[in-house]
């Protein structure tokens, strides 16, 4: 389980991303792979759950291959850790999810995370959204990303 601390210790917030089952459809897609994930959302005393798999759904996927989404996160993350970057923004290709960080001026890095109402839950996109934003520093990025390179760990070397 990959989680994410905010900066407060008082009404804490965090996201988690946990891997799921990886799905591979029929040949003819082109050697696709996708990976089911769970994306919990929590603010204080109040969550907020994107399940893949709830009643026989994968509602939350990430592609693995051709393009490795998991992979890329992960670089994007590492970049903004090691200030090569300003600002990270990940939306999957199947868009359940919208995950964006972004130094502030003071140090800390702004977090914003948005689940997408309508594509987790009847497969169309949309723009109706629900979703918690927080501060964090380097230290509970850097705990992240470890936890997210054990997480989403390529399921075999031609995944890499």
């Amino acid at each position: 389980m990959a989680r994410l601390y905010s900066e407060d210790q008082e009404n804490s917030s965090s996201l988690e991303l946990l891997a799921g089952s990886f799905s591979q459809p029929e040949p003819a897609a082109g050697g696709e792979l996708w990976q089911a994930v769970d994306l919990i959302l929590l603010s204080g005393h109040r969550k907020l759950e994107l399940r893949s798999g709830v009643d026989g759904a994968e509602n939350c996927l990430i592609c693995r291959r051709p393009e490795d989404e998991a992979g890329k996160l992960v670089r994007l993350l590492s970049e903004l850790l090691n200030k090569q970057r300003h600002r990270v923004l990940f939306e999957p290709a199947e868009p359940s999810f919208e995950l964006s960080l972004e130094r502030t001026r003071e140090g800390g890095i702004k977090v914003e995370a948005w689940i997408d109402c309508a594509n987790s839950s009847t497969g169309f996109y949309g723009w109706d959204a629900a979703g918690i934003r927080f501060y964090t520093q380097d230290e509970q990025l850097d705990s992240f990303l470890k936890q997210l390179r054990i997480e989403l760990a390529a399921p075999d070397a031609t995944n890499r």
